[in-house]
């Protein structure tokens, strides 16, 4: 009874052995990552966060570790892994997107997203998207939503920021400025637009969109564009005064 109980535990212990040298064998390591999703974070900087080679498992890819290595880029917002067995990994990564710059002081930035929340600091700017002035606060931190003592006017930051860029018109913007909140200022240029608050924001921003497809060039362009007080149903829209 105990030579079959021996012999039965030596075939398990045997099946056992042969699993462990099939799962560690080099059927399953990685011989293909397949990034999607990166714009900003470049393929090169996610292979190296991710920390996998020629010799890694694709069984043993630790997610949580890759994930949180990803992560530390500020420009990342979520990451997915999937699989196909045996030696190819996908990875999906959502990016944040950069909307606009505060100039913390002469020559500092602070790039952040359309959420307000701060990506990273530098001396210079990256890309043409707006400067926004009269948003007030005492500190911040990088990865975390700006704190603001004026939450109308962060939200009208946020909420122009996200309209101008659905429209198309996030290089074009040179400023917005929401020093006064019943009388933010948006600016390409020297053409100014004044939207008011955050009341009828989308229609608002629909009407710079074809008044800006009608100037040739707004660089050379000066002018105001009263926005504060359009009213749909009675017609009346907008002064303009370009010259």
């Amino acid at each position: 009874m105990q030579s079959r109980k021996f012999k039965f535990a030596m075939i398990i212990g045997f099946i056992a052995f042969i699993t462990v040298l099939f799962l560690i064998s080099p059927i399953f390591y990685t011989d293909e990552v397949i990034i999607s999703g990166g714009n900003v974070v470049s393929d090169i900087e996610i292979r190296e966060r991710l920390g996998v080679g020629s010799n890694t498992n694709l069984l043993f890819f630790n997610h949580t570790t890759a994930r949180r290595n990803l992560m530390e880029n500020l420009y990342i917002a979520e990451v997915a892994f999937t699989r196909s067995l045996p030696g190819r990994l996908y990875v999906q990564v959502w990016e944040r997107r950069l909307a606009a710059y505060i100039e913390q002081s002469p020559g500092t930035f602070l790039f952040i997203d359309d959420q307000g929340r701060v990506l990273e600091v530098r001396s210079f700017k990256s890309q043409n998207l707006p400067v926004i002035e009269g948003l007030n606060f005492t500190h911040f931190a990088l990865g975390e939503i700006l704190e603001v003592p004026d939450s109308m006017a962060f939200n009208i930051v946020t909420q122009y920021a996200q309209l101008i860029y659905r429209h198309g018109l996030a290089d074009r913007v040179t400023h917005i400025n929401v020093s006064d909140t019943v009388n933010t200022r948006i600016l390409f240029g020297y053409v100014e637009f004044n939207v008011g608050g955050i009341r009828d924001a989308e229609t608002k921003v629909r009407i710079i969109a074809g008044i800006l497809n009608e100037i040739p060039d707004t660089d050379y362009m000066r002018g105001f564009v009263d926005l504060r007080d359009i009213n749909v149903e009675r017609g009346e829209f907008f002064f303009v005064n370009l010259f």
